[in-house]
């Protein structure tokens, strides 16, 4: 960064948070438009040319002087008005260039880049008056692209029936991608891998390898107050779609008013996996932190009632089994303490959860549940409480009374809440989809009136991540993801072990998951359920370094973690960093992903259901030598009939060794580099 010209610190009005870079350049705008618009990266190596074909705005991607995405339409309907897809002038452009660094509040890295060259082409439909911006903004590793509808006479309040935002791809690539869909669940099932062409439809993030070895996320960022983008396949085109927005009740996409701005859509490209997962493309589209306190945000692990009641040990319900019991609680507060986690959660502790999940206040502890009690004993053990809140549906009654829930929260010192919208989504006496628009505006009331509140957030069953932890950081992590629970249930076998292999450079890309990692007794079924989790040991361990959340849980149960020599990788893990390393990836097959704190190295190595053997040059290391704790599978692991052995030795490495990885299939190899002292 040393070269970059009038560079200087900026203390935002944000949480402290201290920004260091250059004041963007002035927008300048031609006197006279051109037929048509190009934009750079930083680098030059990649360029969006943008023009109106008639009457039409369209976009063409240029990478290393080959195209990767040829001519692309652009544009939106209103109801009641010509569309914005036609009649269109191109009437002012405006440029101005980023360039900034930034600290996140917890993330992968701890210092972020922001650098790229942004237009803003102003077009006119002139048989109409109406105007539409296009605000384009280039990255060296993709771009982003948003519409805005600047303030204008007879747009006060308007409804938005289609967005024609299309996206022309190689249809050869190689895909990665969720089938589109509205349910609660649509975001937690298992990514198919198929040729881009045979692809219908897909929920964002769409994910590719072309032949021509680029590798690209088709995504989005920013979304408030408007639909999720899913994207349709044009029959006509193969590789071609365009963005299908989820529709209210009344079929509407999106009832907005005066000036508004769309989510931007995105596409991260790169020249490998680990460019994909490495980007803060998508962070750096959304707005700079807007918490003028960020002091009580505090990344870090997490244990809880959970997995037992998952596995059917304990219930949700009052009785003999109840999981959420005091002392239960009492004992996973103890496990925080001695793995170093930050917080307890507890499932089942309020009156009415479980069963039909009626009559909750999210106030009313059960009557086997002291909540005082257990408060108490987790500040002696310094451990935060995490309240869970899962509204079943009735999403009403949780708006109505989410000030008092959270005031009260404050009140008693619980800074953090996992909440659920399993299965329906009613809002507005409306059964609708949970990803619609006025779904987003719920889920982003919570996280600020959470952070009003100074609560941490950790929101299952809710939208896509699209890089608003950035804006919120309160937004700690959310679901949307096939984790940990997808191995629990009856007629399922579990997530194959690829799928963590791939989820890195799709899910991952919007923001964190909480996939709830960390289950060591992998075979452990104390209700008969005939499900187990389809990895090893190791890989389990493996998984706290291939997966970031700034709020990770180690899933397992107290008794499971002493009885495991692995439990002592996990003690005292960091849940953010200060950099991150894909070192050697190749989706659905393998991940091999180091993070740094301070100087601390922790590597993970994952492999799908084949047994390999990498060789890792360890030069992401510093000078000197490091004593390398290493939690890999055993030589008689199995991942079908033995998947518990683990072995644990320790090595010297420097920067120069190379280690080699044996991974048996669906397993993993878990390493702690910490630098030696010297003699």
């Amino acid at each position: 960064m040393a070269n970059v010209p009038n560079r200087r610190a900026v203390v935002g009005a944000t949480a402290g948070v201290v920004f260091t870079g250059a004041l963007a350049a002035p927008a300048t705008a031609s006197a006279a438009p051109p037929d048509h618009v190009t934009i750079g990266s930083p680098n030059g190596r990649l360029r969006i040319t943008v023009r109106v074909t008639d009457g039409r705005l369209r976009y063409q991607v240029v990478r290393h002087g080959r195209v990767l995405v040829p001519s692309s339409g652009l544009g939106l309907d209103l109801a009641d008005r010509p569309s914005l897809t036609g009649g269109l002038v191109l009437e002012s452009v405006r440029r101005r260039t980023i360039d900034e660094s930034w600290r996140p509040v917890w993330g992968p890295d701890a210092l972020v880049r922001n650098h790229a060259r942004e237009c803003v082409l102003r077009t006119v439909q002139p048989a109409t008056g109406l105007r539409l911006d296009l605000i384009v903004r280039v990255f060296d590793d993709g771009f982003g692209f948003r519409y805005r509808l600047p303030a204008q006479a007879g747009l006060d309040r308007y409804t938005v029936t289609a967005e024609r935002t299309e996206f022309s791809l190689p249809p050869t690539a190689t895909s990665w991608s969720l089938e589109a869909g509205t349910d609660w669940n649509a975001d937690e099932r298992h990514y198919r891998r198929a040729r881009l062409a045979d692809v219908k439809t897909a929920q964002t993030p769409l994910s590719l390898a072309t032949r021509g070895g680029e590798y690209i996320v088709v995504h989005e960022a920013a979304l408030i107050d408007y639909p999720s983008m899913t994207l349709a396949a044009d029959g006509n085109r193969p590789g071609t779609f365009t963005s299908e927005l989820i529709s209210l009740p009344d079929g509407a996409k999106a009832h907005l008013r005066g000036e508004f701005s769309t989510p931007w859509r995105t596409l991260v490209i790169g020249g490998r996996p680990g460019d994909l997962a490495e980007s803060h493309l998508i962070e750096n589209l959304n707005e700079p932190c807007a918490l003028t306190d960020t002091s009580w945000i505090s990344p870090g692990t997490y244990v809880g009632v959970w997995w037992e009641l998952q596995r059917r040990h304990t219930t949700w319900t009052e009785g003999p089994r109840h999981g959420a019991t005091t002392e239960r609680v009492k004992r996973y507060i103890d496990l925080a303490r001695e793995a170093g986690a930050s917080s307890v959660l507890a499932e089942g502790w309020n009156t009415n959860a479980g069963g039909n999940w009626t009559g909750q206040d999210f106030l009313t502890p059960r009557a086997d549940f002291d909540l005082a009690e257990v408060l108490r004993y987790a500040r002696t053990n310094g451990v935060g409480f995490t309240a869970h809140n899962e509204t079943r549906g009735f999403v009403d009654y949780y708006e109505q009374h989410l000030e008092t829930i959270f005031a009260r929260y404050a009140e008693l010192g619980i800074h953090s809440v996992k909440t659920g919208y399993a299965t329906k989504f009613v809002l507005g006496g409306v059964n609708r989809s949970h990803f619609d628009q006025e779904a987003v505006r719920h889920y982003q009331r919570v996280i600020e009136t959470a952070a009003r509140h100074q609560i941490m957030i950790i929101a299952h069953e809710a939208i896509k991540p699209t890089g608003l932890a950035r804006t919120y950081p309160n937004m700690m992590t959310g679901e949307g993801v096939a984790g940990m629970e997808q191995h629990n249930y009856m007629g399922r076998l579990g997530n194959p072990p690829e799928q963590a292999t791939i989820l890195p450079f799709t899910r991952f890309m919007g923001g964190p998951a909480d996939y709830t990692p960390g289950v060591l007794n992998v075979t452990w079924d104390p209700a008969g359920l005939g499900t187990r989790v389809q990895t090893t040991s190791a890989a389990q361990l493996a998984l706290y370094s291939v997966f970031f959340s700034p709020l990770q849980m180690l899933a397992d149960t107290p008794e499971n973690y002493h009885s495991h020599p692995g439990f002592a990788y996990l003690e005292d893990m960091p849940a953010s960093w200060d950099e991150t390393r894909f070192l050697d990836c190749v989706i659905g097959d393998y991940t091999v992903v180091a993070r740094r704190k301070g100087h601390t190295w922790y590597l993970g190595a994952i492999t799908d259901e084949h047994d390999r053997t990498l060789r890792l040059p360890l030069r992401f290391l510093g000078r000197g030598r490091y004593r390398a704790e290493i939690y890999s599978d055993a030589a008689d692991t199995s991942w079908h009939d033995n998947p518990l052995p683990i072995d644990v030795r320790t090595e010297m490495v420097r920067a120069s060794t190379v280690l080699k990885l044996k991974l048996v299939a669906g397993g993993g190899t878990a390493i702690r580099f910490r630098r030696a002292r010297s003699a």
